[in-house]
């Protein structure tokens, strides 16, 4: 079957000696085989009511498996024990393949390395995969595949309807490349060696976010001199601090409404989801606009701005700018120009601490879509400290952005590597 299967989609290169069936040129050597002949399919089911929030089997979606090709558990989606137990089909195991069936996640597919609950299963929405070989090394090699652009490009080939889709019948004919063995052994190592790699950045990644948020909530709190406390309205704060008004320490304004172009006018033109969730800009990502002279130098944006963005779901969340290019900010976004008398990245920090987020949570207003006003955001409380303490808490916390940052990077390099390696060698090159 497999031979049958391989003459009718190969091709031959002589030069390289590489077959060039669908999924790209193999060397000689390697089988195409369909997903079917090697590995079977199951896919599970939800209870009636849909799933409960809390219990002991966790069951997955298709929104828990990642671009990255694993599963976060969250958000928490469980089934009964009992409902478990009844389950024929889609229950979990370490090594299996999960794959999106339909959705805006069709074909994202996900590696089963451990799970943190004694069980699980999938529902109705997720294919179990699992080879005929009880080899998680196999399970893995066609899991790589399956998650590279050889495999995606198949299974996009395949969609059903308006928002996508795939059948047990469309995975079945899923042309897989199969290296003789030890290869795929091999090959699944070399992967996999960088996969943990990018898991342990995440990792570091992940403990010095948490060290940031624990030092921010000690910080703002309790100060940098162990001084006494006192209760506040927001809450206990150093005795020589004082609670203030965002209003009172700079000025609120609105954006600038204009269509954002790509033709470069000189002047970019910032929006809200030129943001990233970090507070991240990448100007050579941010479009541009026409806007007048006298309308550029009200808009304009300059180092220490802070920019809120006031509407949508990701009201409250804001930027500092830093050494910014010619540029201005859209009409969904309020920028807070701050007096010189108080140190600028100690309010963004600010920002990003439980004291705003609470106050941004009680205040959205409905007429705007949950949004917030720049009149609203005046009214806002900050504890502020003398200001050389001010400039010691935001070093702090700068010297661990800076530490994220560079992991972040880390990781990045390591994710290029990983693509780069897995077309290498899912194509026998």
């Amino acid at each position: 079957m497999a031979q049958e299967t391989l003459k009718k989609f190969e091709g031959k290169n002589k030069e390289d000696n590489l077959k060039q069936p669908e999924i790209g040129s193999i060397p000689e050597d390697w089988e195409v085989v369909r997903l079917g002949e090697v590995a079977y399919f199951e896919t599970g089911k939800r209870m009636k009511g849909g799933a409960l929030k809390s219990g002991e089997v966790f069951s997955i979606g298709g929104e828990h498996i990642t671009d990255d090709g694993d599963i976060k558990f969250e958000p928490l989606r469980f089934v009964s024990k009992d409902f478990y137990l009844r389950m024929k089909k889609g229950k979990i195991k370490i090594g299996d393949i999960l794959i999106c069936k339909d959705g805006a996640k069709t074909g994202k597919t996900a590696f089963v390395r451990h799970l943190p609950y004694q069980y699980c299963a999938v529902n109705e929405h997720v294919f179990i995969v699992r080879s005929k070989k009880t080899n998680r090394l196999i399970n893995q090699f066609l899991f790589f595949f399956i998650y590279s652009r050889y495999g995606q490009t198949q299974i996009r080939d395949v969609f059903h309807g308006l928002i996508g889709g795939i059948t047990q019948r469309d995975l079945f004919n899923l042309l897989i490349p199969l290296p003789p063995l030890p290869e795929p052994r091999k090959i699944t190592r070399v992967l996999d060696k960088i996969h943990q790699a990018i898991e342990l950045q995440d990792k570091i990644i992940e403990q010095a976010k948490n060290l940031k948020k624990s030092l921010m909530q000690k910080l703002f709190t309790e100060g940098f001199c162990g001084e006494e406390q006192k209760e506040t309205e927001i809450g206990l704060i150093p005795k020589s601090w004082e609670v203030v008004r965002l209003g009172e320490i700079g000025i609120f304004e609105y954006g600038y409404t204009e269509t954002a172009l790509e033709e470069d006018t000189g002047i970019k033109f910032l929006r809200i989801t030129d943001i990233k969730d970090n507070g991240l800009i990448l100007w050579n990502e941010v479009p541009y606009c026409k806007i007048s002279e006298t309308k550029f130098k009200k808009y304009q944006l300059k180092n220490g701005d802070i920019l809120f963005a006031r509407i949508g779901a990701t009201t409250g969340k804001t930027c500092f700018i830093e050494s910014p290019p010619k540029s201005v900010f859209a009409s969904y976004l309020i920028t807070l120009k701050i007096k010189t008398d108080v140190y600028k990245k100690f309010v963004y920090y600010y920002t990003q601490t439980p004291i705003y987020w609470s106050q941004v949570e009680a205040n959205k207003e409905g007429k705007l879509k949950k949004g917030i006003s720049a009149t609203l955001l005046r009214t806002f409380k900050i504890p502020l400290p003398p200001l050389e303490e001010q400039k010691q808490i935001a070093h702090i916390l700068s010297v661990l952005d800076k530490k994220i940052e560079v992991e972040q990077k880390r990781k990045q390099v390591l994710k290029e590597l990983f693509k780069t390696m897995l077309h290498k060698l899912m194509s026998g090159k």
